[in-house]
């Protein structure tokens, strides 16, 4: 199951034109696939580059909620490692997803996490958010609600209505469960 969902996600996103490393290495994780966009994303002043990596929540963080933020702050050292200018001053932002998949529900902890923590641009020079796939029940759980206002939504929904998409052409009865739902 696993594997077939990281095979259609892979092909999507070749199609797309990202850049995609498979079994990607990030210090202290191991990841499934890391995905780069090919281009500068514009809406009008706003200017990001879509990074995402996807774990494995079993096998990789041990289905834990400590490994999956240690994971996305390796991610995040990593992806400001192609940014040269400082954080307060970046007119192109990186958009981040770390996205773990698993074949078992995740804990109520876990989606409570995902679905209230986000990164935004005053705070770090990046906006991005972690996301659980749950293949089993065909369930997407993200923090982005679209008729939410904050800082950085406009890349937060880009990343959600892409990866979703994806998800739903794999499960035509996915659902997506932001912030708050259950």
């Amino acid at each position: 199951m696993m594997e077939e969902v990281l095979t259609h996600f892979t092909e999507e996103l070749k199609n797309k034109n990202y850049s995609v490393i498979q079994d990607a290495t990030i210090p202290g994780v191991r990841g499934l696939i890391q995905a780069v966009s090919p281009k500068l994303t514009t809406f009008g002043p706003i200017k990001f580059i879509n990074y995402y990596l996807f774990l494995d929540w079993e096998n990789d963080l041990y289905s834990r909620s400590d490994a999956l933020i240690a994971a996305q702050k390796s991610f995040s050292e990593v992806v400001n490692k192609d940014f040269h200018v400082p954080h307060g001053w970046r007119m192109t932002l990186p958009n981040m997803v770390v996205a773990a998949l698993s074949t078992n529900p995740f804990s109520q902890e876990a989606i409570a996490y995902v679905q209230t923590k986000y990164q935004i641009p005053w705070q770090g020079g990046e906006v991005g958010q972690m996301m659980l796939f749950d293949l089993q029940n065909h369930k997407q759980y993200c923090h982005y609600k679209k008729a939410y206002k904050q800082t950085g939504s406009i890349p937060l929904g880009y990343a959600v209505d892409e990866l979703f998409g994806i998800y739903k052409s794999i499960y035509p009865d996915a659902r997506l469960l932001m912030h708050g739902e259950k």
